[in-house]
């Protein structure tokens, strides 16, 4: 199964005094910008994402929701779930992705800091330590070959200036 892990794009400032609580941080204009580019740079790099799982922070719903247009999936391919919150322990994500192991599926899957970081060091040492940090909508592409054993390989990793070039 091929997992591209994106973490959401650039939000609204957490130091700002107008800041909402953090579940209700929206995209910034330029996020959102970038994000789309990143996006685009997806499709040049040859990903083609049959689903999305996403976070239900409202940051993350929207990135991956320029997924989605990117992509022209329907709706119903998008599912919310808690196992990629910021504190998720990575184990629910795998739990999640082994229901759809049986099928031909690319899932995209947009989350935050520090999750996704543990879901790769998981998937590559069997530890949660992080061995990456990615950047807001950076992304990485995961080749998983024994769930729900979580065991998989780190095919790329890119920062959103690359993908952005890209798109």
């Amino acid at each position: 199964m091929r997992v591209i892990l994106l973490r959401h794009g650039i939000a609204h400032d957490r130091a700002d005094p107008e800041c909402p609580p953090d579940p209700e941080r929206a995209l910034t204009a330029e996020g959102a910008k970038k994000t789309r580019k990143v996006a685009r740079g997806l499709r040049e790099v040859g990903c083609a994402p049959t689903r999305v799982l996403s976070s239900p922070y409202r940051r993350a719903k929207e990135t991956a929701q320029l997924v989605v247009d990117e992509f022209d999936l329907d709706q119903a391919q998008v599912t919310l779930t808690e196992s990629l919150l910021p504190e998720a322990p990575p184990h629910e994500l795998f739990q999640q992705l082994f229901a759809f192991h049986n099928a031909d599926e690319e899932i995209v899957c947009v989350g935050h800091a520090p999750n996704l970081d543990k879901v790769i060091a998981v998937a590559l040492t069997g530890e949660r330590a992080p061995v990456t940090q990615l950047k807001k909508a950076g992304a990485a592409l995961l080749l998983l070959e024994d769930l729900p054993r979580m065991k998989g390989a780190l095919v790329w990793l890119m920062p959103p200036k690359v993908l952005g070039d890209l798109g």
